[in-house]
């Protein structure tokens, strides 16, 4: 049994096709986040990658092996593990020997966040959202705060409000916002944002369904054909546009709001898109960094977070969040000595 009171959860994240797989530690009761700890990366060698993409014994091996190298160098009394469910998407994690990890790193590990949920008829993510109220606690303005993961391919929001319980109406939302951004060099030229373009993504069915909501593969696929016709200049104007105009048009779906954007993932960097996205939510869009936390470890974190919730009988997911029935937690956990 884990102890009463705080304790040092360590989480390790991948999604496939990911370079590195990405750790990271907090001191938590479940609810209350005392303090973030150190992030790990542990890069992927072209070998490793080349294993984790097929599927049998191999990768299993190769999953555990990286997991346990990253993992042992986060100090933790127990540790969580899970993959592209996380943000709500599809792609599985290689399986792999719980009970064998928890024998090499002396240290139960907790994973399958998403089992409970799909069972209640929930989607299995994204399931960061307790992570992100607990968070939203810690900052000093004590308002609704929304959190902002952009990458290449996706951008995806969940909004907390600390003033209300986890598993209240409102207290939680999560959706897939809109397409991320792509990897733009910076002309450093006035470009024009193209109205066509902007006009095919906002045809997209995602703007007409309500959180929690997710987008389908092809979902966007037009927009972007269209933007790979466009000079530079206006490919990188219409970009930065198109994710700022579709949390605009997400803000509608949000009960109050935000008092501040916290920005994860690649997108976290780019000056450009700060701005646009301060001036589209009327409040600051800030790197991650600024309020102390690891801009590429959001998940890592979540995974830690996870991990002491699900071991405490503490929902893990919520109805606003993956559209399951009433909130509900629960994980696969593995224990030291039950090898042999």
């Amino acid at each position: 049994m884990l102890k009463a009171g705080a304790i040092l959860s360590a989480g390790a994240f991948w999604w496939p096709g990911a370079p590195a797989i990405t750790a990271a530690s907090l001191l938590t009761d479940g609810e209350t986040i005392l303090e973030i700890g150190e992030t790990v990366t542990r890069p992927l060698s072209q070998a490793e990658s080349k294993r984790l993409a097929a599927s049998g014994p191999e990768a299993a091996e190769t999953f555990e092996t990286v997991l346990a190298e990253a993992l042992s160098r986060l100090p933790s009394e127990i540790a969580g593990i899970a993959g592209a469910e996380m943000m709500g998407q599809g792609g599985a994690i290689p399986d792999f020997n719980g009970a064998v990890l928890a024998e090499v790193l002396a240290r139960p590990i907790a994973s399958d966040f998403a089992a409970a949920d799909l069972r209640l008829g929930g989607a299995g993510g994204p399931l960061g959202a307790s992570l992100a109220q607990a968070l939203a606690r810690m900052a000093p303005e004590k308002g609704p705060l929304l959190f902002l993961e952009i990458d290449s391919a996706a951008t995806r929001a969940t909004y907390a409000d600390p003033a209300l319980k986890v598993d209240k109406d409102s207290a939680l939302l999560a959706f897939k916002a809109g397409p991320g951004l792509p990897s733009l060099t910076d002309t450093g030229t006035g470009g024009s944002a193209d109205e066509a373009a902007l006009d095919l993504l906002l045809a997209d069915p995602l703007f007409l369904s309500l959180a929690p909501k997710s987008a389908k593969p092809e979902a966007f696929a037009a927009y972007f054909d269209h933007l790979e016709t466009l000079a530079p200049e206006n490919a990188e104007a219409t970009a930065l546009a198109a994710t700022a105009l579709s949390l605009v048009t997400g803000l509608v779906l949000l009960p109050k709001a935000p008092h501040r954007a916290l920005v994860f993932g690649p997108g976290r960097h780019d000056p450009r898109l700060l701005a646009a996205l301060t001036e589209a939510l009327d409040c600051a869009a800030q790197p991650a960094e600024e309020a102390g936390l690891p801009g590429d470890a959001l998940n890592a974190l979540a995974a830690a977070h996870l991990a002491v919730r699900a071991t405490r009988g503490l929902p893990t997911s919520f109805p606003g969040t993956t559209g399951v029935k009433t909130a509900v937690g629960g994980a696969s956990l593995s224990r030291p000595g039950q090898i042999g």
